[in-house]
Parts: structure tokens; C-alpha cells; sequence
């Protein structure tokens, strides 16, 4: 058997590796463009975690945003320390603001005399945001979590 040069070896195994490496990789399907509410429109799953006026819990979240960004039929199923496991629906869901690069603000309703005022930053192949709600007209509730387009 004749022995290859090393140089054509070399080369060779580096056209193997870019070939590989362009059939494994995917584009990304992230967009680069404003972020829109009509964007957003279709069915979310929502998990939340923290200390609300029931203590500490979690909540998951279902509902669909319209081209608007606005949802009024929320359902919601929690389970806290301090109020024990729960349900209700026939909550809102509003996206208040949101700037082209994602940020903006949304409230969500969880029953009466509650509510979120959230701080968002959608993922920019719109396909999750994260929530958080930092403001000071809720104090000493603290929640945090994220939706996921489904």
C-alpha cells in the first residue's frame, strides 16, 4: 500500500470535519426583528415560584395570548405552604408594554384582590419570556418564572 503525503491527509481530514460540522449544525431560529404582541399569540404554559400572601409556592399557568396580547380566560393551579394546593381560572393576562428588543411589562390577575405586575423579556425567537414582578406595589410578594410557547 502506498503511504498518503501528510499534508493530503491533513487536508483531507479538515474537508471531513467542515462537512460534519455543516451537516450537525442547524441555523438558529432565532429572528432578529422587533419583537410584536401579535407575536405572541397562541397558547402559553406559565410556571411562577416565590413567596406570594400565601407563602412561599408555585403556580402553573395556562393560556391563550390574542394578537393583542391579551388573554382572559387564565387558569391557574398552585401549591404554597401557607394556603395548601389550589385552582381557579377566568384570570387575565395583559401585556402592558413591549419594546421591540423583547422588554416590556405585563399584569396577571389570580383571583380577587390579587395580581402580578410583571416585567418581561421575551426570548428573541419569541418562543419563551421570562417574568418577574420587582414592583413595589406588591410588596413582600416576591415571584418569578417563565412561559413557554406551546
Amino acid at each position: 500500500m502506498k503511504k498518503l503525503n501528510p499534508r493530503l491527509r491533513l487536508v483531507g481530514m479538515f474537508a471531513l470535519a467542515l462537512v460534519t460540522v455543516a451537516i450537525i449544525v442547524r441555523p438558529s431560529k432565532a429572528s432578529i426583528g422587533n419583537v410584536s404582541k401579535a407575536d405572541l399569540a397562541g397558547n402559553w404554559q406559565m410556571t411562577t415560584i416565590g413567596q406570594t400572601g400565601c407563602g412561599f409556592g408555585t403556580t402553573l399557568y395556562n393560556f391563550t395570548l390574542s394578537a393583542s396580547g391579551t388573554s382572559s380566560n387564565v387558569s391557574a393551579v398552585s401549591h404554597t405552604a401557607g394556603c395548601g394546593n389550589g385552582s381557579s381560572s377566568g384570570n387575565s393576562f395583559t401585556i402592558g408594554t413591549l419594546n421591540a428588543n423583547g422588554s416590556g411589562t405585563a399584569g396577571l390577575s389570580c383571583g380577587s384582590d390579587c395580581g402580578w405586575n410583571l416585567t418581561i423579556q421575551v426570548a428573541p425567537d419569541r418562543s419563551t419570556f421570562n417574568v418577574i414582578d420587582v414592583s413595589s406595589a406588591n410588596p413582600n410578594n416576591f415571584i418569578e418564572g417563565v412561559a413557554v410557547h406551546q
